[in-house]
């Protein structure tokens, strides 16, 4: 990620004042989350200052230009904020997922797996699939958060029932049986 320092003066009646980096912060937080500073939310998603950065990561009006610099953020915090940014990760892309997916930190597959209902411009088949797979129970559990388990295939659970973790096999049998009496039920 390309991080600059960004320089801020204030001009008060022809008056150039320069302020530091807690200015920059408590600016970056109050300005109003609307279209019409998208531009501003850009150059600020690359300054070098972590709190702005995260003040930006929580907006929900950011460019695509903004998305992609914090999703490729040296902070997994700043990552995991806009994964988990309804507002913003309808716009994420499959690539920008698989991205993340490859650097294989457990937090930020849970994240996605947590989310994945909202990532309208991916394959969530296809990212339903890479993380039934993925050998840490912490992602796999997460499958069963909110409406997720509702993408998860009768096949899909089939195999987490057998999953070598008790609570992700016991979380898949449960939403298994549910699933199975609501076939039955129509």
């Amino acid at each position: 990620m390309l991080e600059n320092k960004i320089n801020v003066e204030l001009t008060i009646n022809g008056q150039k004042v320069k302020v530091g980096h807690k200015f920059l912060e408590d600016i970056s937080m109050n300005i109003p989350d609307v279209k019409e500073n998208s531009k501003i939310f850009t150059i600020l998603a690359c300054s070098d200052n972590f709190e702005v950065r995260d003040n930006i990561a929580r907006k929900d009006n950011l460019s695509l230009e903004a998305i992609d610099t914090l999703l490729n953020d040296a902070s997994d915090n700043i990552i995991d904020r806009i994964l988990s940014n309804r507002d913003v990760n309808k716009y994420i892309t499959n690539e920008q997922i698989f991205s993340i997916i490859e650097k294989n930190n457990i937090k930020l597959l849970s994240t996605i797996a947590e989310n994945i209902d909202e990532f309208h411009s991916c394959d969530k088949c296809e990212i339903l699939n890479t993380l039934v797979k993925h050998k840490s129970s912490k992602v796999k559990a997460a499958l069963f958060s909110y409406s997720v388990s509702d993408l998860l295939s009768i096949e899909k659970l089939k195999e987490l029932s057998n999953d070598e973790d008790f609570d992700v096999a016991t979380e898949a049998k449960k939403e298994l049986k549910n699933k199975l009496e609501k076939n039955w039920s129509y």
